[in-house]
């Protein structure tokens, strides 16, 4: 057996090994407040890796193994490529297959989620929570811009009604940190649990970083900021009026969600850079109610 350290996340250990001919992804966690939420996505993805969708593949889980102290999740090892390299080299036949197969995926969850009335108190509720947290950061709490966001917002979510939008299934943090490029197939990681477990949200996810180029943002290294920015502006369009021609609830609900979705963010913010990357986006979505 041959252990390969790899870059983890959320303060996971990350290892490929090797068994026999086969090598697998080993992620790890010895944090006690991360290993019930750990659990809790391993199961996720273990769920989600069941149906069969075109071109979108999700890696299967063989084992979820919990102590007292730890937790190790054992799933399937895909060589692929990241976002940025994959996009850096793909050409437009390329970009479209993707955009064919992110809807395709999509309707598909869309399919198995029934139009569901949510009351609105489940959105106001978590925007109280946001704003709590918000307000504790220590990087945020003495910061007039961020509390004007926040009274703006506040008037935003003191305006919804009851809601019906699709509820029963989400990836929960669909962005393309957490999709693995192998040619035409796409591979789906790191998959989260939601406060709702609706399709808008992994629509919502999306458009972060088409829309608003979130893992642009977070991606260290060089990379040719242009030629992402055009595919990821093309996508945009795409998934916009698709699901904006097709699903009306999309059209009503998609700018509070997405308000909620970067409000979400930044209350954990502590990085001058991503703070201030959050008060652009989200003076400018405020801007659109």
């Amino acid at each position: 057996m041959v252990n390969i350290e790899v870059k983890g996340h959320s303060g996971c250990n990350i290892k490929v090994v090797r068994e026999g001919r086969d090598l697998f992804v080993v992620k790890s966690s010895e944090d006690p407040k991360y290993l019930d939420r750990l659990v809790l996505q391993a199961r996720k993805q273990q769920h989600a890796s069941l149906p069969e969708y075109q071109h979108i593949r999700v890696p299967k889980v063989h084992e979820i193994n919990r102590s007292e102290n730890r937790v190790d999740v054992k799933m399937d090892y895909v060589y692929s490529r990241n976002f940025v390299e994959y996009f850096e080299h793909a050409g437009f036949e390329q970009v479209d297959y993707l955009i064919g197969a992110l809807i395709m995926y999509l309707e598909k969850e869309i399919q198995v989620s029934p139009l569901t009335k949510v009351a609105r108190n489940v959105v106001t509720d978590k925007f109280d929570d946001v704003c709590s947290k918000t307000r504790a950061n220590v990087h945020l709490h003495d910061d007039p811009e961020v509390e004007s966001i926040l009274e703006v917002s506040e008037k935003v979510f003191a305006g919804l009604t009851d809601m019906y939008i699709p509820v029963g299934t989400c990836h929960g943090d669909l962005t393309f940190s957490n999709i693995l490029f192998n040619g035409n197939n796409y591979y789906l990681i790191d998959f989260l649990d939601s406060f709702i477990e609706s399709p808008l949200l992994d629509i919502v996810k999306l458009r972060q970083d088409t829309a608003w180029l979130w893992s642009q943002l977070m991606y260290v290294n060089p990379c040719d900021e242009i030629r992402l920015r055009i595919a990821f502006c093309k996508i945009d369009r795409e998934l916009d009026a698709h699901f904006r021609q097709r699903h009306q609830w999309y059209g009503r609900y998609y700018k509070t969600f997405q308000l909620m979705n970067f409000l979400r963010i930044l209350q954990y913010a502590h990085e001058p850079k991503v703070i201030d990357y959050l008060k652009r986006t989200l003076h400018e979505l405020l801007k659109e109610f």
